[in-house]
């Protein structure tokens, strides 16, 4: 696999799909009213989402999912990181994502690894850089240089757990949003609109971590956009050392802006039947107002035979 950075263009960001973008961006401005939750309409819209992509059978037949494709990031104001990404499910606790980049500025591609594997959680770089994804709970979390917003710095363990909970949640949205598997509560919300057409919203509450909010396309049942609240991503980058989860890479600045807590979301766009299931194939991801991500997917595998060495680290 191979990446680059360029100067960014904001316009490419938005370009792909405009359509789905524009609706997405005015059913999250238009907002959802907190109202009583329809547990029985919820469950109902869910099994009509789950029909429209496939069927109950051929869904649950998926065991392990893998995508490809090139991936767009927005780093700062000035730079689209551009690579190659690859994700890998396997159900009901395994995920790795693999990314192919260059830094900003140009120089050598070097790949980001991250994975999850049931209640342990690593990653790694290769290269001559680190970049992680940062931000508290997200994946590639703990604060980079082990450092809480500038407060002290966090404890090994307590950095461990907050990635893991937060690569668990990660997992969860991936299943949700390609396969509309959960285990979670899912209850109607109420009907979101805008002038391109209206989505049913469901509320999925999971035991920990925060509620998402998943849009379906009250003509086609089909999935549009999630939503939660969480820490807007930071991009941290610096010059690798003695590897991921160690400490801060050598060159990372020594405090970090503290987070901010903002609306993230997920749009989904361009369907495509793979072996019978309807999976999308433009993903973008955002804060707030902004989108910051782009994912291009060229090829899915459906029940994939993963190398035993998949999940474990090497």
């Amino acid at each position: 696999m191979t990446g680059r950075a360029t100067a960014a263009d904001n316009s490419s960001m938005t370009s792909m799909n405009r359509r789905i973008l524009v609706f997405a961006a005015t059913l999250l401005a238009a907002g959802v009213p907190a109202l009583a939750q329809d547990a029985a309409r919820g469950a109902s819209l869910l099994a009509e989402a789950r029909a429209a992509l496939g069927g109950e059978d051929k869904l649950r037949a998926v065991r392990a999912l893998q995508a490809r494709g090139e991936f767009k990031r927005m780093a700062g104001a000035q730079f689209t990181i551009e690579g190659e990404l690859e994700l890998s499910l396997a159900l009901p606790d395994k995920m790795r994502r693999d990314e192919d980049m260059s830094p900003p500025g140009g120089g050598p591609s070097f790949v980001r690894t991250e994975v999850l594997n049931g209640t342990e959680t690593w990653e790694e770089n290769s290269g001559g850089f680190m970049m992680r994804r940062g931000g508290p709970g997200a994946p590639g979390a703990g604060q980079g240089n082990g450092m809480r917003g500038g407060r002290g710095p966090m404890d090994p363990e307590q950095m461990r757990q907050a990635q893991l909970r937060g690569r668990q949640a990660e997992l969860s949205r991936y299943l949700l949003a390609l396969l509309l598997t959960t285990n979670d509560k899912v209850a109607w919300l109420a009907t979101a609109e805008s002038p391109d057409g209206t989505a049913d919203v469901l509320e999925i509450t999971p035991e920990q971590g925060p509620a998402v909010r998943l849009f379906l396309d009250t003509a086609t049942h089909m999935p549009l956009m999630m939503t939660w609240q969480g820490f807007a991503p930071m991009l941290l980058a610096g010059r690798r050392g003695r590897g991921a989860g160690d400490g801060a890479p050598n060159g990372a600045p020594a405090e970090l802006p503290r987070p901010q807590q903002t609306t993230l979301r997920m749009t989904l766009g361009e369907y495509k039947t793979v072996n019978g299931i309807k999976l999308p194939h433009f993903i973008t991801r955002g804060a707030g107002d902004q989108t910051n991500e782009e994912w291009t997917v060229s090829s899915y595998r459906i029940n994939p035979s993963f190398k035993a060495d998949t999940f474990t680290r090497k």
